[in-house]
C-alpha cells in the first residue's frame, strides 16, 4: 500500500456540492466552475440589459393635439 505523504496530497482542490434526492440518488453536483459560469452569465446579462435599455428609444407617446369634442351633439333626438 502506498504511503500518503504531504507531497502526494493536494489541499487546494476546491470544493464540490452533491445534491441527493429522498431515495438517496445523486440529483446533481455543483463544482466551482459552475458557480463561476453562473456569475459570468449574470454579469453578461446585466451588461446586455444595460446596453439594451439605454439604446431603446423612449416609450413615451409623441405629443398630439387633443381631439376637440363639440359641447353639444350636432343632432339632438327628443
Amino acid at each position: 500500500m502506498p504511503k500518503v505523504t504531504k507531497e502526494t496530497v493536494e489541499f487546494n482542490e476546491g470544493w464540490i456540492i452533491h445534491v441527493y434526492g429522498r431515495d438517496r440518488r445523486l440529483l446533481c453536483s455543483l463544482e466551482p466552475s459552475h458557480c463561476w459560469m453562473f456569475v459570468a452569465g449574470l454579469a453578461l446579462g446585466a451588461l446586455l440589459m444595460a446596453t439594451w435599455v439605454r439604446g431603446e428609444p423612449s416609450s413615451a407617446q409623441p405629443e398630439t393635439s387633443p381631439i376637440e369634442v363639440p359641447a353639444s351633439a350636432p343632432l339632438a333626438v327628443d
